[in-house]
C-alpha cells in the first residue's frame, strides 16, 4: 500500500512538474514576442532615463516632482543591466520578462507550498496568460520585478511562519525591505501580513522568528523612510493621482461609513474563526493577503482621493490565482483540473488583445523632424490631471511630462520649450512668441481638446491642426497666418 502511494504520488509530481514546464515554455514565449517592437509609452521613457543616469547617486537623486511614488531598487537594476544590454526598447523591458517569469516559478512553489502539486501546477496556468502578467511583461516598468519580489516575500514568510530559523526570518526581512525598496504598495502588503500574524498570535500561535522577519524588513527600510514619506505626501495630497480621477465631493457622512465598512470587512476576513482543517489555513492567508489590498485602495479612493489602479495590486492577482486553485481543489480535483483548462484556453484565445497600446513617439519624432530644425517644440509642466486639478499651480515635471519619451527618440536641435499646464493664458503667450519668432512649432500636450483650448495661439494671427492623436496625447502643428507647411 505504501509502495503504491508512493507511486501515485510520483506520478501526480511528474503530471504537476510537466503541466507547469508546458506553461513557462509557452509563457517565455509570448511574454517574449515582439518585445521591442512598439515605441516605449511615456512612463516607460522615465525608466530609460533613471537607467542611462551616470551612477547610482543620480538615481537616488531624481527628484520626488520627476516621479513621485517610484522606488529607487528597480531603478538601479535597470541601470546596471542597460550597461551589459543597452537601453533600446526590447533591451529594457527584458529585465521585466526575466522578472515577470521569475514570478511564473513563484506561483507554482507558493502553490507547492501552500496546498499541493496539482493545486501550484493549477495557478501557474492561471497566472500565466491573464492579461496583468502578459502586459507587465512587455512594460519597462517595476510591475512585474513587484509582482515577483512580493511573492517571493510571502514565500519566505509562509516557510518562517511553519519552520522558523535565523536563517529563513533574515532572508524574509531581506525580501520584505526590498518589497518596500520597489514599490510604496509593498507597505499595505506588509501591513497585512502583521494582520495576519497578529491573527497567529491571538489564536496561540506566536512565533517570535516571523515578528523577527518584519522587523528587519522596516529596519533595512528607515534610511528611506524620509523620502518615503515625501513621496507619499506628493501622491495622496497633491495632483498626481488625479490623472486616475478628479477627487469626489463626498460627504463625511459617506466617507465615515465607507471606512467603517472597509475597516469591518478587514477585521471579519482576518479574525473570524478557524473555517478550514488545515491549521496552518493557506486559504485564509490566500484570501486576506489578496483581498485586504484590493480593500484598501477601494476604500481609499472615497475617503482620501482615488488612488486605485489594477497595477498597484497586481501581486494580489497573483496570489488570488493560488487560492482560486487551492479552493476549487478542494471543492473536487476534476473542477479545478476542467477550470483551469478552460480558463487558460479562453485567456491564450484573448492573447493578441492582451497587448499594451503602443504609444506614437517614432511617428512625432518623424513628423517635427520633417519641419523646421528651428521649429520649436512645447511641452506643459505639471502633474497630468484634469478637470480643477489642471488648472491647480504645481511643481510637478518642471521639465514637461512628454519631453522625456519625445527626447528619447528625437535628437534634432529644435528647441524644447517648457509652458505652465496649469496657466493656459501664460502658454498661449509663450507659444504665439515662439512660433511667431520661428515660423512654426509644435504643441505636444497631454490635455484632452477640451482643456487645451486656452493654451493654443488666437485664430487671428496663427493657424493650429491636430497633426496626431494618440492615449492622451495629442500633437499640434502651430504655423503663423500666411506660412506654408501645414499638416495634410
Amino acid at each position: 500500500m505504501a509502495v503504491g502511494a508512493n507511486l501515485e504520488r510520483r506520478a501526480g509530481l511528474n503530471a504537476a512538474f510537466a503541466v507547469f514546464a508546458a506553461t513557462f515554455a509557452l509563457s517565455a514565449i509570448l511574454y517574449s514576442r515582439g518585445l521591442g517592437a512598439d515605441s516605449l509609452g511615456a512612463s516607460e521613457a522615465y525608466s530609460a532615463m533613471a537607467a542611462a543616469k551616470p551612477n547610482v547617486a543620480s538615481i537616488v537623486q531624481i527628484p520626488v516632482n520627476d516621479d513621485p511614488g517610484k522606488q529607487i531598487l528597480y531603478y538601479t537594476l535597470l541601470h546596471f543591466w542597460s550597461l551589459g544590454f543597452g537601453t533600446s526598447e526590447g533591451a529594457l523591458r527584458s529585465l521585466s520578462l526575466l522578472f515577470a517569469l521569475a514570478g511564473l516559478v513563484l506561483v507554482f512553489a507558493l502553490g507547492r507550498e501552500m496546498f499541493d502539486d496539482g493545486t501550484a501546477a493549477t495557478a501557474a496556468a492561471i497566472w500565466a496568460f491573464n492579461p496583468i502578467a502578459m502586459v507587465f511583461s512587455h512594460r519597462a516598468r517595476m510591475y512585474s520585478m513587484f509582482v515577483a519580489i512580493a511573492l517571493g516575500h510571502l514565500f519566505a514568510l509562509w516557510r518562517t511562519r511553519a519552520r522558523p530559523t535565523a536563517a529563513r526570518a533574515g532572508t524574509c526581512g531581506v525580501l520584505g525591505a526590498t518589497l518596500l525598496y520597489t514599490h510604496m504598495g509593498g507597505m499595505i502588503i506588509v501591513g497585512t501580513e502583521i494582520g495576519l500574524l497578529v491573527r497567529d498570535w491571538l489564536r496561540g500561535r506566536r512565533n517570535p522568528i516571523a515578528w523577527l522577519a518584519i522587523a528587519i524588513a522596516f529596519a533595512l527600510f528607515l534610511p528611506w523612510l524620509p523620502i518615503a514619506r515625501s513621496q507619499s505626501h506628493a501622491l495622496v495630497t497633491g495632483h498626481w493621482l488625479d490623472w486616475i480621477g478628479p477627487a469626489q465631493d463626498y460627504s463625511l457622512a459617506a466617507r465615515g461609513l465607507v471606512a467603517a465598512g472597509a475597516g469591518a470587512i478587514a477585521l471579519g476576513l482576518l479574525f473570524d474563526r478557524p473555517r478550514e482543517q488545515n491549521a496552518e489555513e493557506p486559504l485564509r492567508w490566500c484570501a486576506v493577503w489578496s483581498l485586504l489590498p484590493l480593500i484598501a485602495f477601494a476604500a481609499g479612493s472615497i475617503v482620501i482621493r482615488p488612488m486605485f489602479h489594477i497595477r498597484y495590486v497586481a501581486p494580489a492577482a497573483a496570489v488570488l490565482a493560488i487560492g482560486a486553485a487551492g479552493l476549487l481543489g478542494r471543492i473536487d480535483v476534476r473542477l479545478r483540473n476542467l477550470a483551469a483548462a478552460a480558463m487558460t484556453a479562453a485567456l491564450i484565445i484573448l492573447y493578441p488583445f492582451d497587448r499594451p497600446i503602443a504609444q506614437p513617439w517614432k511617428e512625432i519624432s518623424a513628423m517635427v523632424a520633417g519641419g523646421g530644425a528651428s521649429e520649436p517644440v512645447f511641452f506643459e509642466s505639471g502633474y497630468v490631471s484634469s478637470g480643477a486639478a489642471a488648472r491647480t499651480a504645481n511643481p510637478g515635471f518642471p521639465f514637461g511630462y512628454y519631453s522625456i519619451p519625445f527626447n528619447y527618440y528625437f535628437h534634432g536641435q529644435n528647441p524644447r520649450i517648457v509652458v505652465p499646464g496649469f496657466d493656459p493664458s501664460a502658454a498661449r503667450d509663450a507659444i504665439e512668441s515662439g512660433v511667431a519668432r520661428a515660423g512654426g512649432g509644435w504643441l505636444i500636450s497631454w490635455k484632452g481638446e477640451n482643456e487645451v483650448g486656452g493654451e493654443l495661439p488666437r485664430h487671428e494671427q496663427f493657424r493650429w491642426t491636430i497633426a496626431l492623436r494618440g492615449q492622451r496625447l495629442i500633437v499640434y502643428r502651430l504655423l503663423p497666418i500666411g506660412k506654408a507647411g501645414g499638416i495634410s
